[in-house]
């Protein structure tokens, strides 16, 4: 297993995720939405997708972080597409608005997504060994920003490349 892997696995046993405030009081969540503030537990932590797969013919990335004691991938993204993130069990859908860095396979190292509903996803991740359709992405992180501005982060490690 890649040494890096081992490591971001290693780190985020450790460290967790991490809750930042951008207010000064907890609120009560409305229905349905991402609300980072009444966290103080992580519950609202990243969750394992449903389906974490590359649809066949297309390109894109899928990022893992640890469940308990084992990977679990938490993030996709399909090139030209939607990407998908599971916050507290509840999926969200993203559309990317912004991109820097190298790229490779329809991703680049930094990416912004965005959801209808004001949540904001930063994913950064290096471009690490390659192997036939694609290459590992390392020393990743992602950062989840809620609405009102309380945020969260969680290291990752991944995948990014096509799928025949």
């Amino acid at each position: 297993m890649n040494k890096s892997i081992l490591a971001i696995c290693s780190f985020a046993a450790l460290a967790g995720a991490c809750v930042t405030d951008g207010m000064s009081s907890p609120r009560q969540a409305e229905a349905g939405r991402i609300d980072l503030a009444s966290d103080a537990a992580g519950a609202q932590g990243l969750r394992p997708l449903g389906d974490a797969a590359l649809p066949d013919k297309s390109c894109g990335m899928i990022l893992w972080t640890l469940e308990g004691v084992r990977p679990a991938a938490v993030f996709r993204f399909v090139s030209g597409k939607e990407a998908e993130i599971n916050i507290a069990g509840q999926p969200v859908m993203l559309t990317r608005t912004a991109q820097d860095g190298a790229a490779g396979f329809g991703v680049f190292e930094r990416q912004v997504f965005e959801s209808e509903d004001g949540v904001t996803v930063e994913v950064s991740a290096r471009f690490g060994l390659g192997f036939d359709g694609g290459a590992y992405l390392e020393k990743g992180l992602i950062k989840v920003r809620d609405d009102q501005g309380w945020s969260m982060v969680a290291p990752t490690a991944g995948i990014a490349g096509c799928k025949n």
